[in-house]
């Protein structure tokens, strides 16, 4: 009975998973275009992420709600729009498949439902972030900001004992990041890690305490390391390049968290 209850539960937040990476899709999409990240003509007067309703980026025609379900509308058309036949980006259905896949991973390693919850709004958040780090190599303050709250929020809620580490680990995540970024203007005289890369990190030691930093950091650093020598073997360029290359690294930083989470 247990072993079903278990079974149902992952299939619940599974289905979450994918309705939350729809949403998460848009505010990828939006969000770059409200902060100026990213410049585009919209025919819109209005333009958040709760208005227009959903439509496709290319022609801009308003979907209804039987082509907005998650993942099976892509396979249901194929990939195209329905209206302009344009190709559909698959970065929507892999977000979507992505986030369930993460939920359901959460559910199954947490504790109780209010642990699964916390935890999979983080790390919605953290995808989101990946995901505009990666294509602009900028964090939104916004979300970063409201990341380390939520961290120390759950530390509150769910382990009130370790609060202090957890607030520890806030203060000495975003100074390392802080102070890195300063000794590396003064060296080269230019910007090195950035301030939001400083919040992602302090949201990490809010959410683990300050324990657990060196092993996310090293774990990160790892990633980030052997993502961009694959990225130049494939590409064919050469190690020379890599002087003065930057990355993103909140999403090295995600993968390091998951890694080390439970």
């Amino acid at each position: 009975m247990e072993l079903l209850l278990i079974r149902y539960e992952l299939i619940f937040f599974f289905l979450g998973g994918l309705i939350i990476g729809s949403f998460l899709n848009t505010v990828i999409y939006r969000l770059p275009l409200m902060k100026g990240y990213e410049e585009k003509d919209i025919s819109f007067k209005k333009f958040n992420l709760s208005y227009p309703a959903s439509h496709c980026p290319k022609c801009e025609s308003k979907l209804p709600f039987y082509l907005n379900i998650p993942l099976l509308s892509f396979i249901w058309l194929k990939g195209r729009c329905s209206f302009c036949k344009e190709k559909i980006s698959t970065q929507y259905p892999l977000i979507e498949l992505v986030t369930g896949i993460l939920f359901s991973w959460i559910a199954f390693n947490s504790l109780d439902l209010i642990q699964s919850t916390f935890l999979c709004i983080f790390f919605s958040a953290l995808l989101v972030l990946s995901v505009i780090d990666s294509k602009f190599q900028l964090v939104p303050s916004s979300i970063s900001s409201s990341l380390i709250v939520i961290a120390l929020l759950y530390n509150f809620l769910i382990n009130p004992d370790l609060v202090k580490d957890a607030t520890l680990g806030a203060l000495s995540g975003y100074l390392f990041f802080f102070l890195i970024e300063k000794l590396f203007k003064y060296l080269k005289g230019i910007e090195g890690l950035g301030r939001g890369d400083a919040k992602v990190f302090a949201s990490m030691g809010a959410l683990m305490g300050w324990q657990y930093l060196p092993y996310i950091l090293l774990t990160a650093s790892l990633l980030g390391l052997i993502s961009v020598l694959i990225f130049f073997i494939i590409k064919k360029k050469s190690f020379k390049e890599l002087k003065g290359y930057s990355i993103p690294f909140v999403p090295a930083l995600s993968f390091g968290l998951l890694i080390n989470l439970f």
